[in-house]
């Protein structure tokens, strides 16, 4: 197949099919006259990433890039909207800090587990959110934070992860194929340490409870 060819298949600019052929990502041979060539079945194989054994089409960017921007979408414009919000009010500088510690840490967890690391790995990545998710649960508890407010403030934090991947998403062309499982896999790690905060939310003793028992 011709470059323009592969690149229809694939969802993907040349320059982008370019760069992964010459890092040896996809297979490619050259004409006499010096022309890129791409067998359609190594093309297809790429292709079926959810064929058992079948390798994934290749990423133009890595975890740590991902993370990096992501982080950067924390800005002083993004903390002074939260400073609205009724959760924010509530925590103490101390606790805030901590949370803020623990949202890196959480989105470093996010991407990585996004990244297609082995099944044992990302049972590991999983574990380790909820259990920063536990934190988030508990301390809002004992805050005396409702759970939909819990919930608001998960949500608030999770938009900058997913601007920074559609930005990326922007810049490199992925196939379209890879945005839905990138943008799917992060969608089912934060589902899942959402439900880890409000389930520990729901068991910790709260102050307005602590109160009503000792009546």
């Amino acid at each position: 197949m011709s470059i323009t060819g592969a690149c229809e298949l694939l969802g993907v600019d040349q320059t982008t099919l370019r760069r992964w052929s010459d890092a040896g990502k996809v297979p490619v041979f050259r004409t006499p006259g010096g022309h890129r060539r791409y067998d359609r079945a190594a093309i297809q194989t790429l292709l079926d990433a959810d064929a058992p054994g079948s390798p994934a089409i290749p990423r133009s960017f890595d975890s740590d890039q991902l993370t990096d921007r992501s982080l950067s979408a924390y800005g002083d414009r993004h903390t002074e909207g939260a400073r609205e919000r009724r959760w924010f009010q509530t925590y103490s500088e101390a606790t805030l800090d901590e949370h803020r510690r623990l949202g890196r840490r959480l989105v470093d967890l996010a991407i990585r587990y996004a990244a297609d690391p082995a099944v044992g790995q990302r049972a590991t990545l999983l574990h380790e959110g909820e259990q920063i998710a536990n934190r988030y649960g508990v301390s809002g508890a004992a805050a005396g934070i409702s759970i939909s407010d819990t919930i608001d403030a998960f949500l608030y934090f999770r938009q900058p992860v997913l601007q920074a991947v559609m930005g990326m998403i922007d810049e490199d062309h992925l196939p379209a194929k890879r945005v839905a499982h990138l943008l799917g896999e992060i969608g089912t790690f934060m589902e899942h340490v959402l439900v880890a905060a409000v389930r520990a939310h729901e068991a910790a003793p709260s102050p307005r409870r602590a109160t009503k028992a000792g009546r």
